[in-house]
């Protein structure tokens, strides 16, 4: 996403952590973006009656109301991605935040680089998913790969379902934001928590063997390695 594509998105940071929520949202306005801050979910309320935004970061621990069920809110009233960024980041925190709604889920303390590339990747991903469904000659829906949020399910083309695991799916969260592109290795280790060594290189490298099993077996395998480099999602994803 481009300086000028970035002008104009609109994004809603609900963080009550004062100075972080200060500190993210210069960053932010410094990248281009138009930057809204609420630090309790009344005043995220107020902001979302009055206005709306093409993206909501959100922290889970918010002081009046949980931020999964204003997740949820978010999911059922209105078109804004949403992204997750919280201390709480178990493999069940990550489950519940999709479960109502999140895209991405990322864990503090978080890289304002990162968050920035994360924020642009989803803000593309999800305009295109927009353009697609408004153009006449885009590619049937049947052609697309699903992830759906419910039941934590794969969706090939065809029909067939595949349970994922937590580490699946963030994974493919991943990819989706960049589909037919390649996303780089160390950028899908700090999607998944780990560290760019021998350790984690295997971890990504089973996690990989495993996806690519469930793929082969719903009759397709999307998933491609870009030697030395990263991997890609060869296929329009969507997550629903």
């Amino acid at each position: 996403m481009t300086q000028t594509e970035k002008n104009g998105k609109s994004i809603l940071i609900v963080e009550d952590d004062r100075d972080l929520a200060e500190s993210i949202g210069m960053y932010l306005e410094l990248e281009g973006y138009q930057v809204t801050t609420a630090t309790n979910a009344i005043s995220c309320y107020v902001e979302l009656y009055n206005s709306t935004f093409d993206l909501a970061l959100l922290d889970l621990s918010l002081p009046d109301q949980d931020g999964l069920i204003l997740a949820r809110y978010l999911r059922n009233n209105t078109q804004t991605a949403i992204m997750v960024l919280s201390a709480r980041s178990t493999i069940e925190d990550r489950r519940m935040g999709y479960d109502a709604g999140a895209h991405v889920f990322i864990a503090k303390p978080v890289d304002f680089g990162e968050l920035s590339g994360s924020i642009a990747a989803l803000l593309d991903s999800m305009g295109k998913d927009s353009q697609t469904q408004q153009t006449a000659d885009t590619k049937p829906q049947e052609e697309r790969w699903l992830m759906l949020r419910s039941d934590w399910d794969l969706v090939s083309p065809s029909g067939a379902h595949a349970r994922l695991t937590a580490k699946e799916w963030d994974l493919l969260v991943a990819l989706s934001a960049r589909c037919n592109k390649m996303v780089s290795r160390e950028s899908i280790l700090k999607t998944l928590g780990y560290t760019n060594n021998e350790y984690g290189h295997r971890s990504l490298e089973s996690i990989l063997y495993r996806l690519r099993k469930k793929t082969s077996d719903m009759g397709a395998n999307p998933v491609k390695t870009f030697h030395g480099n990263g991997y890609g999602f060869m296929a329009p994803l969507v997550v629903i």
